[in-house]
């Protein structure tokens, strides 16, 4: 892709970030691809001279952006006015776990959003070679785990970030019956003490900690569910009203408070709707 442009940036965002780090950020990463010394005083600069700078480097390139990991709805009006439309076909893309990020970029933009889907089986075990057997029968799964691999693979349900904690986790195993054996019947139990997992549990607890309290006992409750079960949602609405967890506002009825609380959840990524 990096190719068709004529410069390009990636940005790690976050859930905090400065916007004239990011400026900065953007600037050293296109002069860099360029091989053009940043401008002089760059890192004293305030918002308003970066931004100017910014828009006179980008004033004639095609340039590619990625934002990535955005999680503050308000995010692309802090930083559409330094990344201008100048009609050579520039293009930005923002990676988020949360629609009201995409729902408030379409409000002064023209938008096309992705929604990301699990990885179909062949990718999925693709992955998962290359992560488990990098550094083994140039990354071929030998004929006597295949089967177990296969299990693991679709125990990971097509989320490539499950896929290449494990497949990095048995990259560092033997590879034997008896290893592939123990990670597959005790998984669970691997996610909660095993470093080589961590990474898993930090990226879902990031989604976690930024919800409102109200709404982080909603969703724990889903754990009184057995796995793989299909819940109905005005089931699920009347055990929150049951156990408290529905604040009153106005008038307004506890079933349509609970079932907007459902669809913020929907809308963070965090429960899956099956129909």
């Amino acid at each position: 892709v990096r190719g068709h442009f004529d410069c390009h940036a990636w940005v790690s965002v976050s859930q905090s970030y400065n916007i004239e780090d990011l400026l900065r950020c953007m600037i050293k990463q296109f002069c860099e691809v360029r091989m053009e010394l940043p401008p002089v005083g760059m890192d004293s600069m305030d918002e308003e001279s970066l931004i100017k700078n910014l828009r006179d480097y980008l004033q004639q390139k095609r340039y590619v952006v990625v934002f990535d990991d955005v999680w503050k709805i308000d995010f692309w009006e802090d930083i559409k006015h330094a990344l201008l439309d100048n009609i050579h076909g520039c293009r930005i893309l923002i990676t988020t776990r949360m629609w009201e990020v995409v729902n408030f970029c379409k409000k002064s933009s023209h938008v096309y959003a992705h929604q990301l889907q699990p990885l179909p089986p062949e990718k999925a075990w693709e992955l998962f070679c290359k992560s488990a057997f990098r550094f083994y029968s140039g990354g071929l799964c030998p004929t006597e785990l295949e089967k177990l691999s296969r299990e693991i693979v679709k125990k990971c349900q097509g989320l490539p970030l499950a896929i290449t904690a494990i497949g990095g986790l048995l990259s560092t195993k033997k590879k034997t019956l008896f290893e592939w054996r123990n990670l597959h019947d005790n998984l669970g139990f691997e996610f909660g003490r095993n470093p080589y997992l961590a990474g898993v549990n930090k990226v879902l607890s990031l989604s976690f900690e930024d919800l409102p309290c109200h709404l982080k006992s909603c969703l724990l409750y889903f754990g009184m569910y057995p796995k793989s079960y299909v819940i109905l949602c005005k089931q699920l609405i009347r055990q929150w009203i049951a156990e408290g967890f529905v604040n009153k506002i106005n008038d307004k009825a506890l079933e349509d408070i609970a079932q907007e609380y459902l669809i913020e959840l929907i809308n963070r990524s965090l429960v899956q709707v099956l129909k």
